[in-house]
């Protein structure tokens, strides 16, 4: 979550938006919705942020959601519990939390809920309270045009500056009054705000002219031309290279953060939990950033700092493809690094969750790079396992999606990983109610450990036993039947019979032989269940209780 709104006042940079702000002020007046809608660069973002900052005394709560991945979007969302004031532990779940945070909008007035480059209307429906609810006043912005075509919110196209806002822009910016060249400079950048907003940084610091700087940049423009990058619009492509090459050239620090930067996210850049979990960052952190933020190559929104996904885009570029694989490499072993002493401490769940999205982003680009390392594979797994423990199956489901994809491109496909993989995969699916699609990846992790040299039995066990209970929701109880006989047979060879673990398998069996009509059969399972249960764990654990339990459904009383 952004924490911008901490900085109420006006960023005295900000320029040329006036009737925008009064329109996004007029559709939000007793609470609204307005998108602002255009290309990247453009300055939607900026111009939510400035809306925000005129506005504050108008509202109590002002909070900024990362809204380009499903994922992350969950977290930011239920991050909003604490400063609401809603009750919760570390450990509650995502789902539970957004919940509470949406009813208490609905309740509530004086908030404003900004969500940052959402895709499309439907990456939204869980979060947003209802019409008419409350007295908030929801922004969007979103370079998705067609997504948000017909809707009822406001819209607001948000295109490049007017060549006088741009020369208005850059006088602000550097301090120079030269009309001519400001003039010029304007049309040549053709109003595109980030560029300009690059530009004005650079001269800014340098002390270089507008003139001169127009003579630079028309050299640069020339030389780079139909070498650039479609993704990358030249005109911000010429100003990058210009600033780029002066940090290389004055602080290798800048440089190694603005690389490093290619592999992240592209908010709340935690470098300072990355320093010393890899060898990256070998200078100062703090002169970098300086560098960086002196030259518009990066911003730094109270103590978190961020970079333009454009900017982002243009360091990858310059990156060659090893140079490419090796930061990527070394990004994922850093954030991993930073990740795995954190998932077992509770208290330290918040950096898990700023993590996060930097584990995503950067393994995403190891897998777009055709590569994958044994450091993906854990992050992938310790990502995925953290958002099962907060409840949000959805995105633990996309995180192991892309786990058995790496694992199988490292490892290979009958890999005893991959089995391990499908297995806690074919769990999430199980609870999300894709049943077929859990027995499927239950049946395959069975057959890969089955075709090993020396298979292990008590994997094997596990996931029968998991195959099991989904062939029992499907209605197969013989089929459910055979996978529970299967498990507890290898686990009555493993542990014999008094072990807590048999009496899970044989409560098991039990519960599917009472659906099956043999009451007598369940009736002795759950007997010798609840016994063992009694014995090592106790009268009051919940395994006893739901032994006990199943018994009284036979209309018997059962005895420990």
């Amino acid at each position: 979550m952004k924490d911008f709104f901490l900085q109420q006042s006006r960023n005295p940079d900000f320029t040329g938006r006036e009737p925008l702000l009064m329109g996004l002020k007029s559709a939000l007046d007793g609470g609204g919705t307005a998108v602002l809608l255009g290309a990247d660069g453009m300055g939607k973002s900026a111009t939510a942020a400035e809306y925000a900052r005129v506005n504050a005394g108008e509202y109590d709560f002002i909070f900024w959601m990362r809204s380009w991945n499903d994922t992350v979007l969950a977290l930011d969302f239920a991050s909003l519990a604490a400063p609401l004031g809603i009750p919760h532990q570390e450990d509650t779940d995502l789902l539970d939390l957004g919940d509470a945070v949406r009813a208490w909008m609905e309740v509530n007035s004086r908030w404003l809920l900004i969500f940052d480059d959402a895709p499309s209307p439907s990456a939204l429906e869980v979060h947003l309270p209802q019409a008419g609810s409350g007295g908030g006043g929801v922004i969007i912005t979103s370079s998705s045009r067609k997504s948000w075509m017909g809707g009822e919110a406001a819209s607001f196209e948000i295109g490049p500056l007017e060549p006088s806002q741009a020369v208005a822009f850059l006088f602000r910016r550097t301090g120079q009054e030269d009309p001519a060249a400001s003039m010029r400079l304007a049309k040549l950048l053709e109003g595109f705000p980030l560029a300009l907003e690059v530009a004005a940084g650079y001269i800014r610091w340098t002390g270089i002219s507008l003139s001169r700087y127009v003579d630079l940049y028309e050299r640069r423009l020339s030389e780079i031309s139909g070498k650039t990058a479609p993704s990358i619009p030249i005109t911000l492509a010429a100003v990058l290279y210009i600033s780029m090459e002066q940090v290389r050239a004055v602080s290798v620090e800048g440089s190694e953060i603005l690389s490093l930067s290619a592999f992240l996210a592209p908010e709340d850049l935690p470098f300072e939990l990355l320093v010393g979990a890899g060898s990256l960052l070998t200078g100062s952190v703090d002169l970098g950033l300086v560098a960086l933020e002196r030259r518009g190559l990066l911003r730094r929104d109270g103590a978190s700092p961020s970079v333009h996904p454009l900017i982002q885009a243009f360091a990858f570029g310059a990156l060659d493809f090893e140079g490419r694989k090796a930061w990527a490499e070394e990004t994922v072993r850093a954030v991993g690094g930073a990740f795995s002493p954190l998932l077992e401490d509770l208290s330290r769940w918040p950096d898990c969750g700023r993590l996060l999205p930097h584990a995503l982003a950067s393994t995403g680009k190891l897998e777009d790079l055709g590569s994958g390392s044994e450091e993906a594979s854990l992050l992938l797994n310790q990502a995925g396992l953290y958002l099962q423990r907060r409840g949000d199956l959805m995105g633990a489901r996309s995180v192991l999606e892309r786990l058995v994809a790496v694992d199988e491109g490292l490892r290979g496909p009958q890999h005893p990983e991959v089995a391990t993989d499908l297995n806690n995969l074919g769990s999430v699916l199980r609870v999300l109610g894709d049943l077929p699609g859990a027995m499927a990846h239950f049946e395959r992790a069975i057959a890969i450990e089955e075709a090993q040299d020396e298979p292990d039995p008590l994997k094997i066990a596990i996931r029968a036993n998991n195959l099991g209970t989904v062939l029992r929701s499907l209605g197969d109880l013989p089929g459910a039947l055979a996978q529970y006989e299967r498990a507890l047979s290898i686990d009555m060879d493993a542990y014999g019979p008094n072990h807590f673990k048999t009496a899970i398998r044989i409560n098991n069996l039990g519960e599917v032989l009472r659906e099956m009509g043999d009451l007598d059969g369940a009736m002795e399972s759950f007997n010798l269940a609840l016994r063992v249960f009694g014995q090592f764990l106790g009268p009051g654990h919940h395994y006893t209780e739901r032994a006990r339990e199943n018994l009284e459904s036979l209309g018997e009383g059962g005895k420990e």
